[in-house]
């Protein structure tokens, strides 16, 4: 930089800094303008010689930023053709925690995890544990041990060794409900939560053992598998963020599993009145009258095969229905836009109807209550070709059973045998049993089962709530199904490597944070990416060891530039030092 002095016609000098640059394309020297100064005789009388000091002015920032340049230059030496890699070498490290550690630190995590330790003698850190297994549940899920291996694959330090995770997992399920209403009151703070509408829904998780225990015990499972399970209520609030859970034993009924989770929740958690969303397997006499005893609301699925005659009758009959738009969800790809195609048509309909559910009384017995609610049909057309799609493939299998029955097993023919008449199976092996009956395609079920394509029903106790809310609301319940295949799938929280029942609750808290966070991490993104979109991005974002305390960072996509002006962390730096890491792990820690 340097004082460039130019004279103007008018005979004034005009004063100005400078500096030289080289032109990219043709390479030669050019200057720009750094800084407009002035007119000389401007400065005449607060200077003795205002040239000599603006040259003094040059000159000094000049030398400041050749010191903030060599600050930043990084001389990595001589790389040698003929250096060898060590057994064992592992360049990369895991750097996408630090969005989950912004996240983790807001809900201030560290915080609670600290204080329950500060009266525990112990000689490892309960919040590094914590955070180790939160962090690898999402970049590198596995077993503790797994996890426990990834340690020095992420770029930041943890205080514990094997033996201390699993003893941590002690500590985690002893204080795990005052650890969820915090997450819950953080959550709150942070996030204005809704709960106004609450999402419910319990899926189960299957362990590798044959002998059932007092927890794990086997009941029905969506994969047929006949191992003990575990079941989970999860509860979403209306923006789908995780509110809380709870473990029941493998064999207890869905239906039964509500009322425990949200006695304890409407307590603890201080809600007022909420309205429960959840699906048919949860709409049951005593589930409806637990709420309304609570003054509480629900929005059931109803189910029409198998309904009574007069609810059937009423979604057949094609009168009343009403053409809508914009309530179907845009959630899968059966939504995306076929050419030549017109837009799929939704139709719905509603009445207030007086419909009597069994409710089990004080004495063990069950006695039937009125009860005026709002039942709602709709006819998806997305809906239908999906379930017709489904269809067209399972009767294809079927013809392949009835073609070479000896092929499949039972459990191989899985839900094709539902198309499939005069076939028989060993109850033991599940071998086909051949007999002399010919088996065929039942056409009079297929024929049945095509008149309920794209029809559904949904009851209600919100007589005022207008049907396109109602609608919209029960629509969300496929967020809590997406939560649930994000736990299983991407977090793989199973198989489950942990066989005592505690240490199996620490294990899906562990999974319940993880899942938080993602959720959290989506809302300051506006929905912009899905969590697994957020995973994958995270998992890539990594650094690789050059020399001499130097890394490069190997990944940069748009979801981490998103992710880092969200948060505001620096995450597009092309080359890092580890003091410059460190920074960015205290940076992560700071309130966003």
């Amino acid at each position: 930089m340097f004082l460039k002095t130019t004279k103007q016609k008018n005979g004034r000098v005009y004063l100005s800094f400078v500096e030289g640059y080289r032109e990219p394309v043709t390479k030669k020297v050019k200057h720009r303008v750094v800084e407009k100064i002035g007119f000389l005789d401007e400065y005449i009388e607060r200077y003795e010689d205002p040239i000599a000091h603006f040259k003094q002015v040059a000159r000094i920032r000049t030398q400041k930023e050749n010191e903030e340049k060599s600050n930043k230059e990084i001389f990595l030496g001589s790389v040698y053709a003929d250096e060898l890699m060590d057994v064992n070498e592992d360049s990369l490290r895991f750097m996408g925690f630090l969005p989950l550690s912004s996240i983790y630190h807001e809900l201030k995590l560290d915080q609670f995890i600290i204080n329950r330790q500060r009266n525990l003698s112990m000689d490892y850190s309960l919040n590094d544990v914590m955070q180790l297994l939160v962090y690898t549940r999402v970049l590198s899920p596995g077993s503790k041990m797994a996890s426990f291996q990834q340690k020095d694959n992420i770029a930041r330090p943890f205080n514990c060794d094997l033996f201390d995770v699993y003893r941590a997992l002690d500590y985690f399920a002893s204080f795990r409900e005052e650890l969820l209403l915090h997450l819950h009151e953080q959550v709150r703070i942070n996030y204005n939560r809704r709960t106004h509408i609450v999402l419910y829904d319990v899926t189960n998780y299957y362990f590798e053992i044959d002998q059932e225990d007092e927890f794990r015990r086997k009941g029905f499972c969506k994969h047929n598998t006949r191992n003990p399970l575990v079941q989970m209520g999860l509860l979403l609030d209306a923006d789908a963020v995780p509110i809380t859970y709870r473990l029941f034993s493998g064999n207890t009924h869905d239906s039964q599993t509500m009322m425990p989770l949200l006695q304890k929740t409407r307590a603890d958690y201080g809600l007022g009145k909420i309205i429960t969303v959840a699906d048919k397997a949860l709409n049951s006499g005593d589930n409806i009258a637990f709420l309304m005893a609570k003054g509480d609301g629900f929005i059931f699925s109803q189910k029409i095969r198998g309904a009574s005659q007069d609810l059937q009758s009423y979604v057949f009959t094609q009168e009343g229905y009403a053409e809508k738009r914009g309530i179907v969800k845009q959630t899968d790809a059966w939504n995306e836009k076929v050419d030549n195609q017109d837009t799929p048509a939704f139709r719905m309909k509603s009445r207030i109807y007086p419909q009597e559910f069994w409710v089990r009384y004080a004495d063990d017995i069950k006695r039937k209550i009125p009860l005026d609610v709002k039942q709602i049909v709709c006819y998806n057309e997305l809906y239908a070709r999906r379930q017709k799609h489904k269809r067209a493939e399972l009767i294809a299998k079927a013809q392949k059973i009835i073609q070479n029955p000896k092929r499949y097993d039972k459990k191989e023919a899985g839900g094709a045998l539902r198309y499939v008449k005069n076939i028989e199976y060993d109850p033991e092996t599940g071998e086909c049993i051949i007999t002399k009956r010919v088996p065929y395609l039942d056409m009079e079920k297929i024929v049945e089962d095509e008149k309920y394509d794209g029809y559904y029903a949904i009851i209600t106790s919100e007589l005022d709530m207008p049907d396109h809310e109602v609608v919209k609301a029960y629509h969300g319940l496929w967020e809590i199904e997406h939560s649930f295949k994000i736990t299983k799938s991407d977090l793989e929280s199973r198989p489950v490597f942990v066989s005592l029942e505690h240490r199996i609750e620490a294990h899906f808290l562990i999974c319940f944070i993880s899942l938080l966070i993602l959720r959290l991490l989506c809302k300051r993104l506006d929905g912009k990416y899905a969590p697994e979109q957020l995973i994958q991005a995270l998992k890539k974002y990594q650094v690789c060891f050059v020399k001499d305390n130097v890394f490069k960072v190997t990944y940069y996509d748009q979801i981490i530039k998103d992710i880092g002006d969200a948060l505001n962390l620096p995450l597009n730096r092309r080359f890092l030092r580890t003091g410059d890491i460190k920074q960015l792990v205290a940076d992560s820690k700071k309130k966003i």
